[in-house]
């Protein structure tokens, strides 16, 4: 399908700010906002922009976030061990990666102080021969986003011009950046834990805007049967408190972005610190997740063939010990923000071994996807 220039600007705005509003996308386009909203729709019916979605902090509501990379050691085990870990409540991304590590990357968002449990769900599937190892990163703080900006796509040519050439030669110089504190902290900066100021209303919505956060208030409000002023306000403070950012999905493969990467490196925080200096001060228009963990770093990185190689080079000669893996984007599953994990008569999210572990291994039992 070949796209008007007009496509590519409203895509270019709707890619760097995917909640704006028709009105206000209409005024940075130059066109009328009936007109903008008819190009909206031929976007999404021809499937280049697929969906929209909220991402949320799980430190604002008393959650952590933790990485698990499972290896696993042959085809027939995938399978039964993706069954297994889709019953988990707290699941929040499952897929396949191949690479440094072969086997399964999941995300969870887990009840703080609760990670022994989940690590003993885990290793029940080791014993049980199913995972042949677990590696394990704990992910700190906001992170930093980086998002797809098309001025370096180049519609006619269908390819992509950044080069990846100011990166190298600022390599070097980072070692002599005064402000290293600073950028440390960058990452690690944790937001506000406002769990015990969210109500049962507060956990509706927030569902809503992590499924869909383009929704009318008008509809939103219907759907959950409070008015209107009520869902405008409580969603203005979930998006200053709770919200990490506002995502749109697209066709990776229209734009030749046909390799996620996760970058898995273990080193000092000044090593980091270059990483942390170069995505702040210098272009990277590809969408990414690098995150802080308790050793390191981990860089989650969407790239065409090309940039692949680069930033492969270029991080190697950083770091060593660097682990690269591809995630498989045709087994992607997603988990929305579940409120039922959180029990309000005891305030608190559900953190019991039965709950945690008891329940998921019988499901897999019933199943019988385990002995």
């Amino acid at each position: 399908m070949s796209l008007k220039n007009e496509d590519y600007l409203i895509l270019k705005h709707i890619l760097q700010e995917p909640i704006l509003p028709h009105s206000k996308l209409a005024e940075k386009v130059k066109l009328s906002p009936p007109t903008v909203k008819k190009r909206i729709e031929g976007l999404l019916d021809a499937n280049i922009i697929t969906s929209f979605h909220a991402e949320y902090h799980p430190e604002s509501v008393g959650l952590e976030s933790h990485i698990f990379i499972l290896r696993v050691d042959s085809i027939d085990k995938y399978w039964i061990v993706e069954r297994i870990i889709d019953y988990h409540p707290y699941l929040v991304v499952r897929q396949r990666c191949y690479g440094g590590i072969t086997g399964i990357f999941i995300k969870v968002h887990i009840p703080i102080d609760s990670i022994n449990k989940f690590l003993n769900f885990l290793d029940y599937l080791k014993e049980s021969n199913l995972v042949e190892e677990i590696v394990h990163s704990t992910t700190i703080g906001r992170g930093i986003k980086t998002r797809i900006d098309l001025t370096y796509w180049d519609p006619i040519l269908k390819k992509w011009l950044f080069k990846w050439d100011i990166w190298k030669k600022n390599i070097d110089s980072v070692d002599y950046v005064p402000q290293f504190d600073y950028f440390q902290r960058i990452a690690r900066e944790k937001p506000k834990n406002v769990i015990r100021q969210l109500k049962h209303l507060d956990f509706l919505i927030l569902k809503e805007l992590v499924h869909n956060p383009t929704q009318k208030y008008v509809l939103l409000s219907k759907q959950l049967k409070l008015p209107q002023y009520t869902v405008s306000r409580r969603k203005r403070f979930l998006s200053k408190y709770v919200i990490r950012n506002y995502l749109v999905d697209f066709d990776r493969s229209f734009f030749g972005l046909e390799d996620e990467l996760v970058f898995k490196a273990i080193c000092s925080q000044r090593a980091m610190s270059k990483i942390i200096y170069l995505l702040q001060n210098l272009d990277l228009p590809y969408e990414s997740d690098f995150r802080d963990t308790e050793t390191g770093f981990l860089w989650k990185i969407l790239l065409p063939p090309k940039d692949k190689i680069e930033l492969i080079n270029l991080l190697w000669s950083l770091f060593p010990d660097l682990q690269i893996m591809i995630l498989d984007p045709y087994t992607t599953v997603t988990k929305l923000f579940n409120p039922g994990n959180y029990s309000f008569m005891d305030q608190s999210w559900k953190d019991s071994e039965d709950y945690m572990i008891n329940q998921v291994l019988e499901k897999a039992k019933e199943e019988l996807l385990l002995a």
